[in-house]
């Protein structure tokens, strides 16, 4: 009864509740849409319909063959990565100079100029009008020639080829005519510090306001230039005046409306004008008083290239002096802040601010120490002794003592005078260059004799990456093997080598083999001492002709038979002489010799290294010891680069990699001293020559100006092949042929071993 109580209770409260719930059912039900199923089969769990009936869904894919298949409008480009990281990134160069200069300038301010600002830009350019037909009266690296010759337009052909060849390339150009000096270094530091955000049309105005004038210079930002691309055509067909600063400013202002400016974010232009009257050696020291003149980026005008080197030694000196302020400040701030650090890194090194060298890890790599005099080194390597002092070695040391000498003389104000050299002693650091220790004897006024002990560094300086013309790796070598009659197996060796690698691989390799024929010895029919490698050379052109590869022979009669070919350098120069004639001036020639592994790391390492009109190539190789001391129980192993099997001879100078054209330049220097060789009979005149030049290689160094690179070659290795050195009527090349053969034969160790092993049997 409770119960019923507290319910009716409940519902007394929430009546209205209840009623609106109601209600609220009844509208919904009364307005709701009445939907009728005309299926059969209600209890058909599927929600499709009979066969008979078409179902349309508008989600359901519709495919449409007809006319397929269709091939796309535009093939799709294959992407190729560019070569450089840099041109992919978009990533570009600095700065680039154009100098408005002619053709009878060249030689003078055009020179100059090259000296002064070349080594300090990314590029520069030198721009010419030259009638067709002529050649400019200098041979100047970066000279642009055009053939019309009207002046007032050079300044939109310059634009034009800068916009054709290098606009993907610098941020900022520059153009000046050559008519006064540019301090590179200021500039460089101007367009340092400008954002390539901004369009720049920076210079110093002419005689028409807004317009910049060329003779200062006219520094423009890289989109400054696309926008001129873009109206070069108007420009040309609407110039109306007679100076080309005023059309050339005209122009910039129809591309872009930016006129000229002598600042640009807070940066300043300064050029400083010249009067007709002045005179360098009366007025120059008045200039260096003003501001303006030490913060120049161009002087002008300047007729007389001369004054263009002294205004370059003046503002350098300039330079140079801030450069040791610069040094001597972080130096004191080196010594201030020494403490700060951790305890066992509190040393600071001497000179201050310098790499403190090389800490050796173990007693085998101690740097070594080398003893001299005025005159001599002494223990200088493994195998001297003693060496005397010649040429720039010389010299070097006679800097460093005058230098020393100075220093204690001039701190002493002249109380001292200088004795001799005591002692003296220097050291060759990789990670920081030269130092010397020298012990010097004085006198001092009163002839008491004074020592002192002073210590000098030549550190080195930044590291430079120095510019080489491209190469690549797909250059044709072209390969010289010289072969006499005792060789001739081995020769069957190696042309099956060069089957093997080369021309199974399809290498860009053609061989040609030297044949040389002692006095007496037959070269016709099947008695021909090399007949047997004529027909194997012929087998493999006729097998590889298809890849257009071939293997070609060259005879040459001797005057007089030869034991050893590598002990008569003149006797290869004669063999170069004749085989070289043979090819193309633009062929690149590979000296090689019998006993060697053919290898494509090397091939192409000669391609790399060897450049046309810049650099020949010379690999030190690995030759093999005497297989009888190196191979125990005569088991010959794989030949690798270990030291137990053999060494890097430096003294092997078969292998050579020069273009044809660089010898044939080189060989008419010395035309005069060395008869060219044309004809087998030449020969036995060019060996009655005493002076020898050496080998092809030295020949390069002594009379070419071309780079000579040397250096170990790993993938280069050389079999063991006996030496002879009698025959040879020269002193010094028979001292190195005897080395040469000695150092062959084993380690020192090994040697060792085999004296006391002897010296027991006796």
């Amino acid at each position: 009864m409770l119960a019923l109580n507290i319910l009716f209770t409940h519902c007394r409260s929430n009546m209205y509740l209840i009623i609106g719930i109601c209600l609220g059912l009844s509208v919904s039900l009364l307005f709701a849409p009445v939907e009728i199923n005309d299926c059969e089969d209600l209890s058909d769990p599927l929600p499709y319909p009979s066969s008979g009936q078409d179902y349309l869904d508008e989600y359901e894919p519709k495919i449409n063959i007809k006319e397929k298949p269709q091939q796309a409008q535009k093939t799709p480009k294959a992407f190729v990565r560019p070569r450089y990281y840099s041109t992919e990134l978009g990533i570009r160069e600095k700065l680039f100079v154009g100098i408005l200069t002619n053709r009878e300038s060249l030689h003078s301010r055009g020179v100059a100029l090259n000296k002064t600002i070349s080594h300090l830009v990314d590029k520069v350019r030198f721009f010419i009008s030259i009638p067709e037909g002529t050649k400019p009266n200098v041979s100047l690296p970066g000279i642009v020639g055009f053939t019309d010759t009207r002046n007032i337009l050079k300044p939109f052909h310059v634009m034009k080829y800068i916009s054709d060849n290098y606009l993907e390339d610098y941020d900022y150009y520059f153009l000046v005519k050559d008519s006064g000096f540019v301090n590179a270094r200021r500039l460089k530091d101007l367009v340092e510090k400008l954002s390539v955000s901004a369009d720049i049309h920076l210079g110093v105005n002419s005689e028409v306001e807004n317009y910049c004038s060329l003779d200062a210079g006219i520094l423009l930002s890289n989109s400054v230039v696309k926008e001129l691309k873009k109206n070069l055509d108007w420009c040309v067909k609407n110039i109306y005046s007679d100076a080309d600063d005023v059309n050339f400013g005209r122009c910039i202002l129809h591309a872009i409306p930016v006129p000229c400016s002598n600042s640009a974010q807070g940066k300043k232009f300064i050029s400083t004008i010249l009067p007709a009257s002045f005179n360098f050696d009366a007025d120059f020291l008045e200039y260096t008083q003003q501001k303006d003149f030490v913060n120049s980026i161009s002087v002008f005008p300047t007729d007389d290239h001369s004054i263009v080197y002294k205004m370059n030694a003046y503002f350098t000196s300039i330079e140079l002096s801030a450069v040791q302020k610069e040094i001597l400040e972080l130096r004191k701030d080196i010594l201030k802040t020494a403490n700060f650090g951790p305890k066992n890194q509190r040393n600071v090194s001497w000179p201050v601010g310098n790499q403190p060298g090389n800490k050796a890890p173990g007693r085998f790599d101690i740097l070594h120490w080398t003893y001299f005099n005025e005159t001599h080194a002494f223990l200088e390597n493994d195998f001297e002794t003693l060496r005397e002092l010649k040429g720039s070695a010389k010299d070097e040391i006679f800097q460093i003592l005058n230098f020393a000498v100075g220093k204690v003389i001039g701190d002493s104000e002249g109380k001292l005078r200088f004795k001799n050299l005591i002692n003296g002693y220097k050291k060759f650091d990789a990670s920081r260059g030269m130092d010397y220790v020298l012990d010097l004897n004085f006198l001092s006024d009163s002839g008491r004799e004074i020592k002192k002990r002073i210590e000098i560094c030549k550190p080195l300086g930044k590291v430079e990456i120095l510019p080489v013309p491209y190469v690549t790796e797909n250059s044709r070598i072209n390969m010289i093997l010289i072969v006499d009659s005792m060789r001739k197996k081995e020769t069957m060796k190696f042309l099956e080598d060069y089957a093997q690698t080369c021309l199974e691989k399809k290498e860009k390799i053609v061989l040609m083999m030297v044949l040389l024929y002692e006095p007496n010895s037959p070269s016709k029919g099947s008695e021909d001492t090399y007949f047997e490698l004529k027909q194997y050379a012929l087998s493999l052109t006729e097998k590889y002709k298809k890849d257009q590869a071939k293997v070609t022979w060259l005879s040459i009669r001797l005057p007089v038979s030869f034991t050893l070919i590598e002990t008569e350098p003149l006797l290869k120069i004669a063999i170069a002489d004749l085989s070289v004639r043979k090819f193309s001036p633009e062929s690149l020639i590979l000296f090689v010799e019998i006993g060697m592994e053919i290898r494509t790391d090397y091939l192409n390492r000669v391609r790399m290294n060897t450049i046309n009109q810049w650099q020949v190539f010379s690999p030190i190789p690995f030759v093999e010891f005497h297989p009888d001391i190196i191979y125990k129980d005569n088991k010959i192993t794989e030949f690798d680069v270990v030291r137990n099997l053999g060494r890097y001879d430096e003294y092997n100078f078969n292998s050579v990699a020069f273009y044809a054209k660089d010898y044939i330049n080189t060989r008419k220097k010395i035309e005069g001293k060395i008869l060219v060789v044309r004809t087998d009979k030449d020969i036995s005149t060019i060996l009655k020559i005493k002076n020898s030049t050496g080998s092809i290689f030295e020949m390069f160094v002594a009379f070419s100006e071309l780079h000579s690179f040397r250096a170990v070659e790993p993938a280069l290795k050389v079999r063991y092949k006996e030496i002879n050195c009698n025959g040879t009527s020269n002193e010094d090349i028979f001292k190195k042929c005897k080395k040469q053969r000695n150092l062959q034969l084993g380690r020192r160790g090994e040697l060792t071993k085999l004296i006391l092993e002897y010296q027991s049997e006796l």
